[in-house]
């Protein structure tokens, strides 16, 4: 699977669900930030096709960004999404390939 969400101001992208029934689980991220902002990319282990209200949990590195870096989950879990918590101006865009 690859994807990517983008967001262009304070506000957080839609869930991007993963497949947590891999046999070997990996995920690559990298975000691409354009602009001035601070980005953080969170994660879920609740079903976001259940769940209307899931508990969010913030990616132990790419929290807190303001340049363009790549990170990974090396464990499952079942959603991620992109959040800017300070937005100034351009955009940034996770991509997701599993």
């Amino acid at each position: 699977m690859e994807t990517s969400v983008t967001v262009s101001s304070a506000t957080s992208s839609k869930w991007i669900p993963l497949n947590i029934k891999s046999y070997d689980f990996k995920v690559s991220l990298c975000l691409e930030i354009t602009g001035i902002g601070s980005y953080k990319v969170e994660h879920t282990f609740d079903n976001i096709q259940t769940d209307t209200s899931p508990t969010v949990f913030t990616h132990s590195v790419l929290s807190g960004i303001t340049a363009s870096t790549d990170s990974n989950y090396d464990f499952p879990v079942r959603a991620v999404r992109l959040t800017c918590s300070s937005y100034t101006s351009g955009s940034a865009t996770l991509h997701i390939i599993q």
